[in-house]
Formats: structure tokens, sequence, C-alpha cells
């Protein structure tokens, strides 16, 4: 290459690089005249995050903290702070306006939530203008992250104290600080509010005071946890309730404060106070009072345990009650006892033991176990009546209620008996007109209201008074059994079989049209003309006729479905007997 073309080339060059430096120098102090402050060391040791955006919301600097966590470069600047990946983008988009803020926020980056604490505050030049904004944002997620850990935690142990059966409250310079529920609840408030501030000796009973006063100071000197003892309060109601007490110095949150643990055993210490009074009255009881050890060997009877059994105290002592027990006691009666006492519930029940003399007797038996101080069962107590005069009583009743209940059943019986008789005809056994009359408006009420039909059939015996004259008026019987057999074996379950008067039978079918019915009705009138009636070796033979009408079309009323059917039944005689024939037209 010659030499003023090589020339021209670099002279070109140098001029193009140059030309590129100072515009990129120009962009960049047009865009920005902070750079000596965003430069500076201070800022890019910087843990947070900086991000300097200029009034057109284009970023003109940043820290390396920024660099590395938004993945910027120095091509990033003078780009506009929307073409940033989200969610920087979208943060930036949200503050476009903001110009002064504080706030903590949550980005989720690479699919990781990570906690911010932002702040946002305008950059001025030397005459106070407006050139830009910085933000500054502090990653806080291992912070937030402990803090909830904390939160969870104290909100767990909170839970745990709320749930206590026993009292727990805490308390600082003699005022009540902290109650749990079961605090409220022992200590007759209705809410924590009515307790907390109130001076914790002003609920101590005067007999507890000095007691009170000892354990506090002692507590101040060693700075140790104090054991369980007994105490008495008053109650927010003014009643005097007894607890066991345990305390401990404590400090949170740099406080210095006493926990108490506290639990309500008022009714335990009247027990005691009862089985006490028991053990001073047992002699001139008129029960009959045992107690036994552990293993149910008989340590002491009274007098009218000896009355009743007739065994003296000298010959029981250091035997177990069983001697007394027979297998006329309800069976798992001893096993449901011993599984009571032994966990320290009270037991009750009957056994039926014998006495020295042979003879049976009845016993009621409350059994309890006997607690010391410490929560352990020392000793059994039996209370046991002598209950056999009332079991005699009982069983007495027992039979005269037995007997009583028999005659009741058997008047229950008669009184069905007398039922069926007054609604069926004593010869055939079907029902009678006072029954047709007590159902029919029911069956035809239910009809219309379920829109069905109902055929009426009306049967009667052909030359029926012929056949009494010829056979007798028993035989005439047996012929209209034999029609209500015929009858009754055509008819469903449902349907109403009567005998309607002298040859006359009624069969009320609902739920079956007249067309239906005719076919049942015809079936009748042949099997029943099959059918013969053998009296003395003597042959009879009868036909019958039948009238059918139907509900709703012959009428609406039983009168008049019953008379529609019956000038049915007469047309079928008139036409030469043995057939059936169809009501048309209304009744």
């Amino acid at each position: 290459m010659s030499q003023p073309i090589l020339y021209w080339f670099l002279l070109i060059f140098v001029a193009a690089l140059v030309g590129g430096l100072t515009v990129w120098a120009r962009r960049r102090s047009r865009s920005f005249n902070t750079q000596p402050m965003a430069r500076n060391s201070i800022m890019n040791n910087m843990d947070g995050l900086v991000i300097v955006l200029d009034m057109r919301k284009c970023i003109v600097d940043f820290n390396l903290a920024a660099q590395r966590t938004l993945g910027l470069s120095p091509a990033t600047i003078g780009t506009a702070s929307d073409s940033l990946s989200s969610p920087w983008n979208d943060l930036f988009e949200r503050h476009a306006e903001t110009m002064e803020c504080m706030e903590e926020i949550a980005l989720e980056i690479n699919d990781s939530l990570r906690n911010y604490e932002l702040k946002i505050s305008p950059v001025l030049d030397k005459r106070d203008r407006i050139l830009g904004r910085l933000f500054l944002l502090y990653n806080i997620t291992e912070r937030k992250r402990a803090e909830y850990a904390l939160q969870k935690s104290r909100e767990q142990y909170r839970q745990l104290i709320d749930l206590l059966p026993d009292g727990v409250l805490t308390y600082q310079g003699g005022s009540i600080r902290f109650v749990n529920p079961a605090a409220v609840k022992i200590l007759g408030a209705s809410s924590p509010a009515e307790l907390i501030d109130r001076k914790i000796m002003d609920m101590v009973h005067p007999d507890s005071i000095e007691l009170v006063k000892q354990r506090i100071q002692k507590s101040m000197i060693e700075r140790e946890m104090l054991p369980f003892i007994e105490e008495k309060i008053i109650r927010l109601d003014g009643q005097t309730a007894t607890v066991e007490v345990a305390s401990q110095p404590i400090e949170t949150d740099g406080t210095a404060l006493t926990l108490v643990v506290f639990r309500d055993i008022t009714e335990r210490k009247q027990v005691e106070d009862k089985l006490l009074q028991l053990s001073r009255a047992v002699e001139q009881s008129p029960a009959s009072i045992m107690i036994t050890n552990t293993d149910g060997i008989i340590e002491y009877v009274n007098p009218r345990f000896t009355q009743v059994t007739g065994y003296p105290a000298e010959e029981v002592i250091g035997k177990n009650p069983r001697f007394l027990s027979t297998d006329q006691t309800k069976a798992g009666s001893h096993q449901q006892l011993w599984s009571s006492i032994t966990v320290g519930r009270e037991w009750q029940g009957e056994f039926v033991n014998r006495k020295k003399n042979g003879e049976l007797y009845y016993e009621s038996a409350i059994i309890s176990p006997i607690i010391d101080a410490h929560g352990v069962i020392t000793h059994y107590l039996a209370v046991k009546e002598d209950i056999t005069e009332r079991k005699r009583a009982q069983d007495e009743i027992q039979q005269a209620n037995q007997k009583l209940q028999s005659q009741l059943e058997a008047i229950q019986l008669l009184q069905i008996e007398l039922r069926e008789q007054a609604i069926r005809d004593p010869l055939t056994g079907l029902y009678n007109r006072r029954y047709l009359d007590e159902t029919l408006d029911r069956e035809l009420a239910r009809a219309e209201r379920e829109n069905y039909p109902v055929s009426f059939l009306i049967f009667d015996i052909d030359h029926f008074k012929k056949i009494n004259d010829s056979y007798g008026h028993y035989a005439g019987d047996m012929v209209l059994k034999n029609m209500a057999a015929q009858l009754t074996s055509h008819a469903r379950v449902g349907d109403i079989v009567c005998r309607y008067g002298g040859e006359e039978f009624l069969v009320v079918m609902p739920d079956v049209s007249a067309d239906i019915a005719l076919q049942i009705a015809e079936r009748c009138r042949k099997a029943f003309e099959e059918s013969r009636t053998i009296i003395e070796e003597k042959d009879i033979q009868a036909t019958l006729s039948c009238g059918i009408a139907a509900f709703p079309q012959n009428g609406t009323k039983g009168v008049d479905l019953i008379a529609a059917a019956d000038r049915a039944m007469y047309l079928a005689k008139a036409a030469g007997r043995n057939q059936v024939v169809i009501s048309y037209g209304q009744g």
C-alpha cells in the first residue's frame, strides 16, 4: 500500500474513534452529570443495590452490587429502565413518578422470592434542581426470614401457653403483665384485661400472705425456680380457692419478670376433707364401711359391717373381701370395680354376697380410692348399704308390672279382635258395610288427588233364593263362602272386598280402569261358575251377575258409583244373568 493511502486510512480511523468516544462522553454527560458521586468507592462497596435514573427514566449509573444482581453492563448506561427484565422493569414502572419513598417490597427473582428495603430519593444539582432519582435497595430476605421464624416461634409458644390447663402469669414489680386463658378462669375473671396491671398480692388470701412474701423474697435472692406448694387465693368474684403454685424468675427482651404456674386444687381438697370427715364418722355410720389396702386386703370394718354380715372385725381383717362373694353377682362387676379404682376413679354398683350364716343379701356399694397429698393411692374405701328388702320389693313390683303388661297385651288383642269383628262379616270374613263407609271416602279422595281411576264391581249370586229353598240355608251359606273365596283369590292386597248385603258383594279396586275390571270380573265369573259346593253329596252349582262402574267416569261420590254399578248388575241379570256389564254415563 502506498504511503499517502496508508496515511489517509489511519487518519479516518482515528477520526472515527475520537468521534465515537466524544458522542459517548457527551451522551453520558447529557444523561446525568453525577459520575463523581456514582463512581466513588463507598458506593461500589455498598451491599445495597444503587441505580440512578435521569428524568427521562433512563439508567445513568449503578454500583457493582446492582450490576451483578440485575445483570447490567456499561452498555446499559443510557437505556430506558423499562428495557430491563422482570421484575426490575415492573418496579421502575410502578415508581415512575415517585420522587421519595421508603418501603419494603418483595420481588420474585429466578423463581425465588426476595425481600428488599427500597428507598427512593431525588438527586439535585447545586441549585436544588432535580436531575433524577436514586434507587437504593437493601436485601433484607434473611432478616425477614428470621423475623418470620421468630414470629412463628412466638405464636406457637403463645398457643401452647393458651392451651395449657394450668394457669400461667407473669408479673413485674408486683403487677401482673400477662395471663393465659386458664389463669383468667382460675382467678375468676372474664377477660385478661381485668387482671393486667393488678397487684398480685391483692389476690393472695390472708392465710397465705406471709408464705407468699417469703417465697417472693427467696426467689429474688436465689433466682431459682420455687417448687409447687399449696396457697389460698381470693378470686375476683370473692370466692376462696386453693391452688398449687410454682414460680421461676425469667428474663424476656431484656426485662426481668417472674413466671408463675398454678393449678386449682379446690375440688381435690374438698374431696380430701370429705374423706377425712368420713374417717372420723365411720364408727357411727349407718352404712357398712370397709377399708382395704391397694392389694384389696381388709384393714378395717365398722360395726355396721358386723351387724349386716355377722362377721366380727377380727375374723375379716387380713382377708380379701371375695370370701363374701357369690356367683349371683353380675358378671364383670369385680373387673369393672378394679379397673376404676386402680386409676383413681370412684365405682358404684351392686353385689349379691353371703352372710356368715349362709343367707344371701344384696348390697349397694360405692368404692373410692384414698389419695394422699402426693397423689398416690394408699387405700380403698367401700361404703355399702344392705338393699335386700328393697330388691325384694323391686322384684314384687317387677312381677306385678309383668302381670299388668300381660293383661294390657290381652286387652289390646281383644280390642283388635273386637275391631275385626266390627268391620268383618261373620260368615265370610270379608269386610262389611261399616268398614266400607269408613274407608270409601278416603280412597276416593286419594284417587282424585293422585289422578287415578277406581273401579266398583257389584256381584250378585243368580237365583240364590232358589238355592236356599232347594238345599237349605246351610247350603246357601256355603255358596256364599265359596263366592267370598273366589273374589278374595282374584283381588289384590289393596282392594276392598266387601259383603254388601245378602248375596251381594262389592269389590273396590283402586288404580284399575273399567276395562281391566271387566277382565278381572270375567275371570271371577268363570271361576265361580266352574266351582262346586258339595253338601251331603249334593253338587251345587251357581252363577253370578256383575255390574261395573268407574270413578270418575260414572261419578265422584261413593253412593253414586255403587248405584251405577248396581244398575249395571241388574242389566246383566235382565240380559240373561251369568254375565258382566259395564255402566256408561254419570250415576
